[in-house]
């Protein structure tokens, strides 16, 4: 179907806007892994799997992309010959809010509602499976004793339907009528105030593990394929309802199995009905964080996600932009020489006067060091660069690092700075001496201080930054792509047709998509709580980071003892780690101090513009446990301030007699 070369390419985000066959058309894989995404589904394998992750990761494009229908659009619209294919059958189903939040009351007794919907659910599952098989048997390859295996279906159940099927349709009917008698009962319960009755028709297991093995005796060609019900969003799970999933999931057997989907924080128990014993990992599931897996092989990701962009420009019109690379239809600053390309992006020098930085540091010379006017326009003049802010810049960055004790060191040290950066301008590495290796580590932090000085946005360019920002999560990446190519049109450019889309246009939009991303993840409870902890370590990473002497390069990452910690300070991470407002980062950290591995996290990357810090991640603090848990814990957040200003106090002011001894004083 033709389309506007108007349309937003990236409106659609989410796996639920597309059809089916929309699902197979848009699907794309990582590139050199065998078996690419389904092989981390393992769709062929009886062992049950847990596929979590952030939200927007892919979980839902993957479970469709196994499931049923689109396994039969790959394989011309046959959807017996691709189970055969494929070794399995995929049976998807979404556990929507608007059907599972019917279940979900507050009562006295409990068993009565665990067995409502425990029987409704496997009805589901055994409804679905069943339209499923119909379909197969539709198949002219295919050869099926329908009649029998109705039959056989019906003994099954614990009492005999009062009209028996006589073949598939009419088994399908049954089972929707049934399907359809529950939800009246139920919906209307809460009206008159009483618990739904109802006859359970089937034992626990009957039809979901029951079906699949008389499909293989019925069907022989179907003998070796595997059954696997696609249950996805079991965030919308009750803790109760859960149980019994879990317990399906134990009890497992045949040639059925489970994959089920949802967030980071999805599974509120894994405890079964009756004893409550717990599902154990590794023996009665698996657990796979797909946007874990993806962030640990950036070149794949980078790979996949550029092939999914070119399908999205493909599918509206820019086939011409398909085609080609991506990266040039992105300005971006010269990672190799910032000071020949970044001057454009500022206001213009106003002639004779100073510049905001060299203000700045005029200020402080006066009140730390106690200088003259004089000797302060004598350690300016010998810190510029003509032409060359950003290396201006550097050299007072430098300066700064190395900050004098006196005025006797200040101007040598002024000198040495500014005949480095000037030295540079020339072409002349040899004789930059520190200010090369200094520029290498903090460029970032150097670029963004100079866009702080002249009151401009921190410049977030280029594509690769975009998949940077994305943080492993494929919907993050085209939220942004979606605002920056909305801002791009509003400012009169032309993406993917002409031209480029600026810097500023990709600035303001990933700082859109920073807004969407911090707005729609509102965790249900203690929300406020983490909103406010994630908030004090960004604007903890954003001071260092505009400091007077950052101590860490593009900071963006701290470690922290989670044993010294209290019980909700763990709570408020964990919470942050499910919601993706933090990534926990798997390696950990060697203390400092002694032989302990402490808990490493980065600050989610799609936070990074809100907050104007690195999306990059080179450099971590370390958290005493005393900070960590004024952050983290609420019981002791009255002591933030005083750790906070005593972390910062050397970074943000120059040494000199201006520092109060006492921090409390700042």
């Amino acid at each position: 179907m033709a389309r506007s070369s108007q349309e937003n390419p990236f409106d659609l985000n989410k796996a639920s806007d597309f059809t089916d066959q929309e699902i197979a058309e848009q699907w794309v894989d990582l590139a050199n892994a065998a078996g690419g995404l389904v092989e981390i589904l393992n769709p062929k394998s009886r062992m049950p799997m847990l596929l979590l992750g952030g939200k927007g990761s892919g979980k839902t494009h993957l479970m469709r992309y196994c499931s049923a229908p689109v396994q039969a659009a790959r394989h011309d619209g046959d959807v017996a010959q691709a189970a055969i294919r494929d070794g399995y059958l995929g049976i998807y189903i979404t556990l929507d809010a608007l059907n599972t939040d019917k279940f979900a009351r507050q009562e006295p007794v409990e068993d009565h509602w665990s067995l409502v919907f425990a029987h409704y659910f496997e009805l589901w599952l055994a409804t679905a499976n069943l339209a499923t098989i119909r379909d197969c048997a539709q198949s002219r390859s295919l050869t099926f004793n329908e009649s029998e295996f109705v039959a056989a279906v019906v003994e099954l159940f614990d009492r005999e339907p009062a009209v028996v099927p006589s073949n598939l349709s009419e088994l399908l009917d049954h089972f929707t009528r049934t399907r359809k008698n529950i939800d009246s009962i139920v919906n209307n319960s809460r009206l008159r105030g009483e618990r739904p009755l109802f006859d359970i028709t089937f034992s626990t297991g009957r039809l979901a593990f029951g079906i699949p093995e008389l499909v293989s005796r019925y069907a022989p060609a179907l003998r070796d394929v595997l059954f696997v019900y696609l249950i996805d969003e079991v965030e919308n799970l009750t803790e109760d309802q859960q149980r019994f999933l879990n317990s399906l999931i134990r009890y497992r057997r045949g040639c059925a199995t489970f994959r089920v989907g949802g967030r980071l924080y999805g599974m509120k128990t894994f405890e079964t009905t009756g004893s409550g014993e717990p599902i154990r990992r590794g023996a009665e599931y698996e657990r796979v964080v797909l946007d874990e897996i993806l962030r640990e092989q950036p070149e794949q990701y980078d790979e996949l996600v550029r092939r999914l962009v070119a399908k999205r420009l493909e599918r509206v019109g820019y086939a011409t932009a398909a085609q080609r690379p991506i990266d040039p239809y992105f300005e971006e600053l010269d990672a190799r020489e910032y000071w020949r390309s970044v001057d454009r992006h500022l206001p213009k020098s106003k002639e004779n006067q100073p510049t905001p930085y060299h203000r700045k540091l005029a200020v402080d010379l006066e009140s730390k060091l106690g200088l003259d006017v004089q000797s302060i326009a004598t350690i300016v003049e010998a810190l510029q660069v003509p032409n060359h802010r950003f290396l201006e810049k550097a050299a007072a960055f430098q300066f700064r690092k190395s900050w004098p004790a006196n005025l006797d060191d200040a101007l040598p040290l002024a000198v040495q700075c500014g005949d480095q950066a000037r030295a540079l301008a020339q072409g002349d590495r040899d004789a930059s001496g520190g200010l090369v290796s200094l520029i290498s580590h903090f460029s970032t932090d150097i670029l963004a201080q100079l866009f702080h000085d002249y009151a401009r946005r921190v410049p977030y360019a280029g594509f690769k930054t975009m998949v940077e920002l994305s943080q492993g999560i494929t919907r993050n990446l085209l939220m942004n792509l979606k605002h920056i190519f909305r801002r791009s049109r509003f400012a009169g450019e032309e993406p993917f047709t002409s031209g480029v889309i600026s810097i500023k246009s990709q600035a303001d939009g990933v700082r859109d998509g920073a807004s969407w991303f911090w707005e729609d993840a509102q965790p249900p409870s203690g929300g406020l709580q983490v909103r406010d902890a994630v908030e004090s370590i960004a604007v903890l990473f954003r001071t260092i980071r505009f400091s007077h002497s950052p101590s860490e390069c593009a900071l963006c990452a701290f470690s922290v003892p989670l044993e010294l910690l209290s019980d909700d300070s763990r709570r408020t991470l964990n919470v942050a780690e499910n919601w993706s407002y933090l990534v926990k980062l798997q390696e950990g950290r060697r203390n400092k101090n002694n032989k302990r591995i402490d808990a490493l996290y980065q600050l989610g990357p799609m936070l990074a513009p809100r907050w104007e810090i690195s999306e990059h991640r080179r450099g971590t603090i370390e958290l005493q446990h005393e900070l960590a848990n004024a952050i983290l814990d609420p019981a002791h957040r009255a002591e933030l301030p005083y750790l906070m200003k005593k972390r910062l106090a050397r970074l943000v002011v120059p040494p000199g007699t201006g520092v109060p001894a006492d921090p409390r004083l700042i």
